[in-house]
């Protein structure tokens, strides 16, 4: 799993090769619209270009632990395994299990933010998952199309979804 700390790191990931522009396009959004220093927000972060990155990497929040400023650290997902540490909330699960809060391949369940990441061209290649564990939020996971059978993708949003509804 690849573990992103904060945006400056994000973008040498992704200069790296590491991860695409659209993960550092969606961690981007995020951090325009709660910089210090106002910025223009962009309503829709497949609308994020160079300027508005360039224009980021000059802020102080660019440097911010993700952990400190957002509640949780941003990871990728790159094999099955991985989607064992993407734990969600089900009281009843860990009460049978010691304790243990039950994860993606576990068993449905809903999110503060389960969805499929738009893209600008053909469908979409990742699902992001953050269940918010703290006041300032919690860690966000990246999950690539090829795993989302095994985390259960269709299933989690369709709880999400109903839960965000109700």
């Amino acid at each position: 799993m690849i573990t992103i700390h904060n945006f400056n790191e994000a973008l040498k990931q992704h200069q790296s090769g590491v991860i695409p522009y659209r993960l550092l396009q969606d961690q981007a959004a995020v951090m325009l619209g709660i910089c210090s220093n106002p910025h223009p927000t962009v309503a829709n972060a497949l609308d994020i270009t160079g300027d508005n990155i360039q224009w980021l990497l000059q802020q102080d929040e660019a440097a911010i632990d993700y952990a400190d400023f957002l509640g949780g650290n941003v990871y990728v997902c790159e094999v099955e395994a991985d989607l064992l540490q993407i734990h969600g909330c089900d009281f009843e699960w860990a009460e049978t299990h010691g304790g243990i809060w039950p994860n993606v391949t576990d068993m449905a369940m809903s999110w503060d933010n389960c969805c499929c990441l738009a893209e600008s061209i053909g469908e979409p290649q990742w699902v992001v998952f953050l269940l918010c564990w703290n006041n300032a939020g919690g860690p966000v996971y990246y999950v690539p199309k090829h795993l989302w059978q095994a985390a259960r993708v269709t299933e989690h949003i369709a709880a999400t979804e109903s839960a965000w509804k109700s």
